[in-house]
C-alpha cells in the first residue's frame, strides 16, 4: 500500500484545533478573564497529558481539544441562562472538573484506552454506542435546569453549579474509556474529512477567484451607472443617490449570493436588470462549479484508490 505524508494536513489540523479553542475561549469569556484562561489552560495541559499517556494516538487528543471548543461552547449558554451570578473563579474551575476528570480517567484507564485507540490505525466504521456516555452527561443537564425551574431562589446558584461539575465529571471519569473511543471515532471521521477538503483547495480557490471576479464586474458596472446617470439609479438607507466603489461592492455581493439585505435598493429598470443578471449568471456559475469541484473530488478519489492497489 502507498503511504502518504500527511505530516502537512496534520499539523494544519492540530494549529486550526488550538485556534478555534483560543477564539472560542475570548469570545465565550467575554470579560471573564479567569474562564478565558481556564480554557485555554484546560485544552493545553489535557492535550499534552493525553499525548504523554498515548504517544501513538495523535486522534485521540486533537479530537478533544476540538471537543473542548464546543463544551466551552455549551458551558457559556448555561451560564448565561442559569448561572450568571457564580462567582468567576468558581466558573473557572467548575469548567476545568470534567475537563481533568477526563484525563485522570485516561491515566486509570489508559491500557484499555491504549488497545481502543490502536483501532485507528485500522479500517473500523464509527458507530453510535461510543456516544452512549452522552446520556449520562445530558441528564444532569436537564435536571440542573429543571431544578433551576422549580427552585425560583437560588441564590447565586454557586452549590448547584459546582455539584453539578462535580457530578459530571465523576461521571466522565468513570466513562473515560468509552468518551476516548468516542473522541478516536470522531477523529477518524474528522482527518479524513479534514484530508479530502485539503484536497480541494485548488479547485476550490479558482471556483472562488472567477466567483470574485464576476463580483467585483458587476461592481464596477452599478457604480459607473450611478455615477454617470441623470437620475438616482439606487437608494441607500431610503435616500436616493450614487453609490461609492465599497457599496457597490456591497449590493454586488448581497445580489449574486440572493441575500438582498435591504439598505441598497435598485430604483431604475436598468439597475434591476443588471442585478437581475448577475443573480443569474451568479446562481449558474456556482452550479457549475459546485459540479466541477465534486467531478473533480471522484477524480482524485479514483485515482487514490487505483495507486493504493488491493489492500
Amino acid at each position: 500500500m502507498i503511504k502518504h505524508d500527511n505530516r502537512g494536513p496534520r499539523l494544519l489540523t492540530q494549529v486550526l484545533s488550538f485556534a478555534l479553542v483560543a477564539l472560542v475561549a475570548v469570545a465565550a469569556a467575554g470579560r471573564q478573564f479567569e474562564l478565558m484562561i481556564a480554557i485555554i489552560a484546560s485544552a493545553t495541559l489535557a492535550a499534552i497529558g493525553l499525548q504523554r499517556l498515548f504517544p501513538a494516538s495523535r486522534l485521540l487528543w486533537i479530537a478533544f481539544v476540538n471537543l473542548i471548543a464546543v463544551y466551552a461552547s455549551v458551558f457559556s449558554l448555561f451560564v448565561d441562562e442559569l448561572f450568571s451570578a457564580v462567582d468567576r473563579a468558581a466558573l473557572a474551575i467548575g469548567f476545568m472538573l470534567p475537563v481533568f476528570a477526563f484525563v485522570a480517567g485516561c491515566w486509570w484507564r489508559r491500557e484499555d484506552i491504549k488497545a481502543a485507540a490502536r483501532s485507528e490505525l485500522q479500517i473500523r466504521q464509527p458507530t453510535f454506542r461510543s456516544a452512549i456516555w452522552l446520556l449520562p452527561v445530558l441528564l444532569v443537564g436537564a435536571t440542573v435546569v429543571a431544578a433551576s425551574r422549580l427552585q425560583a431562589d437560588l441564590g447565586d446558584g454557586q452549590i448547584l453549579f459546582l455539584v453539578a461539575k462535580a457530578v459530571i465529571a465523576l461521571i466522565v471519569a468513570g466513562l473515560a474509556r468509552d468518551v476516548a473511543v468516542f473522541l478516536v471515532d470522531t477523529g477518524l471521521v474528522f482527518d479524513e474529512f479534514f484530508q479530502r477538503i485539503t484536497a480541494l483547495v485548488l479547485p476550490a480557490f479558482a471556483f472562488l477567484t472567477f466567483y470574485s471576479l464576476l463580483l467585483i464586474v458587476f461592481a464596477a458596472l452599478f457604480c459607473l451607472t450611478s455615477q454617470i446617470a441623470l437620475e438616482p439609479q439606487f437608494r441607500v438607507d431610503g435616500v436616493p443617490r450614487a453609490l461609492s466603489f465599497p457599496e457597490s461592492l456591497h449590493f454586488s455581493a448581497a445580489t449574486i449570493s440572493t441575500v438582498g439585505y435591504g439598505d441598497i435598493v435598485p430604483l431604475t429598470s436598468l439597475a434591476r436588470v443588471l442585478a437581475a443578471i448577475e443573480v443569474v449568471l451568479g446562481v449558474m456559475l456556482f452550479l457549475f462549479g459546485v459540479s466541477e469541484i465534486l467531478e473533480y473530488s471522484r477524480e482524485q478519489r479514483a485515482k487514490h484508490r487505483k495507486g493504493s492497489g488491493p489492500p
